[in-house]
């Protein structure tokens, strides 16, 4: 019996980031429909409706060339709360601040008074406390 359904899933896209994020979006809306709003369950379901179409689809280089595109736009969101978190884990530690220059961001000990800093991108030297 298992085999047949291996055998079903040969040549089929399978699950990805795509599939990932419109499953929890799906699962996400439908917590909020029973709590709040009800015809936010439509939106679960056609969520979860896509999600599986994607994941059995036969047709794997347009379900592909969508999740690229989710991820061109996804990752620099991703990034950006990745660095926020770290920013938030090391705030006893290290003071971050932006180069007045070209805008990078840099980050130097705590508790270390007046500093001179020299911005690796550009090169400025400039002062700052921490």
């Amino acid at each position: 019996m298992f085999w047949r359904f291996q055998r079903f899933l040969m040549g089929r896209n399978g699950s990805d980031e795509l599939f990932f994020t419109t499953f929890g979006t799906g699962l996400v809306f439908s917590i909020l429909g029973g709590l709040f709003f009800r015809p936010l369950y439509l939106v679960a379901d056609a969520l979860y409706i896509y999600s599986v179409f994607r994941a059995f689809s036969k047709n794997i280089p347009a379900r592909r060339r969508e999740n690229e595109a989710f991820l061109r736009f996804w990752q620099p969101i991703g990034k950006w709360f990745r660095f926020e978190r770290r920013k938030f884990k090391e705030r006893q530690a290290y003071k971050y601040f932006r180069c007045p220059a070209c805008k990078q961001q840099l980050r130097a000990p705590r508790n270390r008074g007046e500093i001179e800093v020299t911005c690796q991108r550009c090169g400025k030297v400039f002062r700052t406390r921490t």
